[in-house]
């Protein structure tokens, strides 16, 4: 918007100073609403929503300037605002600035030279501001979207290890402050090297990504959360959760498996793909951390393993 498609809202109680800067005002093309003091000014701008710049005398009778700027930057209006005074003092510029004035304009015998400026500065600095804003926002939230991202698995869409490693020491301080447990099922899928072999790695990867929202589609709680863990190994961390719970949930997440039912015709336990699955249980202590609940987690998977797969095993 050029500076002369603006309407400005011009508040002045002295007659001669008001028809001055009317004249002014006038003569540049701007559109022009007049009021005698901050309540009819306020009285104007809320009724008019297309005021887009106030010019106010500082000194006015029933609500003076530095009233009028307070009342409207405490509702929330950044529009640009220029105060006028006679009064030279740098306190009252202060004041005003302070106060919540854009622009300051002193009323003497330089004001035909210098008030057209001082609009025109006011509005550019007032638009560049408000494209700064906006641009922070715009860097806000792809920062925030970034941070995101940066959490994903990019392949399954699911957490990543990233994600796993943060939240699993937050939980485990909260569950500690709490003297609650922290379970965790370590999920390996079988004869996964066996399958890429077998389909090739395109059907590998959208094996993955069934496996890893069928596992999802097992926690129901929402502080439940699974994440990929590395290749075809997957983790579940299920806060305040004993093992019995935790067994429904990795019960859960077979029979998830199971209903996919994709072929896997090298596999040595099915013909479908199946899963493994390592539960520990802990409750948090001085003398414990993350890193044994995901031993004891990884051994009971390795046990699964060794078992014949396609089984959950966990800690007693």
């Amino acid at each position: 918007m050029s500076t002369h498609d603006l309407t400005i809202l011009l508040v002045e109680d002295d007659p001669f100073a008001r028809a001055l800067l009317e004249q002014i005002l006038s003569d540049e093309g701007y559109r022009i609403k007049m009021a005698e003091n901050g309540q009819i000014a306020l009285k104007i701008f809320y009724e008019e929503s297309d005021i887009d710049l106030i010019i106010t005398d500082m000194n006015m009778p029933e609500m003076n300037g530095l009233e009028l700027i307070r009342r409207l930057r405490d509702e929330g209006n950044d529009l640009p605002i220029i105060v006028l005074t006679s009064n030279r003092e740098i306190k009252t510029a202060v004041s005003a600035i302070y106060g919540g004035a854009n622009a300051y304009l002193l009323k003497d015998e330089n004001i035909e030279d210098t008030f057209v400026h001082a609009i025109e500065h006011t509005w550019d600095h007032y638009q560049l501001a408000r494209q700064k804003h906006s641009l922070m926002i715009k860097l806000e939230e792809k920062n925030q979207e970034l941070e995101r991202l940066s959490f994903l698995d990019g392949l399954t869409g699911i957490s990543n290890r990233r994600y796993f490693d943060m939240i699993i020491d937050k939980e485990w301080r909260r569950a500690g402050r709490d003297r609650l447990p922290v379970s965790i099922a370590m999920i390996d899928i079988d004869s996964f090297k066996l399958y890429n072999d077998t389909y090739g790695h395109q059907s590998g990867d959208d094996c993955l990504k069934q496996v890893a929202t069928a596992l999802k589609d097992a926690l129901f709680r929402p502080g439940d959360f699974i994440a990929r863990y590395g290749g075809e190994e997957f983790v579940a961390v299920m806060p305040n959760i004993g093992l019995k719970g935790a067994m429904e949930v990795a019960e859960r997440m077979q029979q998830n498996i199971k209903r996919l039912a994709l072929p896997h015709k090298r596999s040595d336990v099915s013909e479908h793909i199946t899963v493994s699955i390592g539960l520990a249980c802990m409750v948090p202590d001085h003398k414990t951390d993350t890193t044994q609940l995901i031993e004891r987690a990884d051994t009971c998977l390795y046990s699964a393993k060794d078992q014949g797969r396609n089984r959950i095993c966990h800690t007693k």
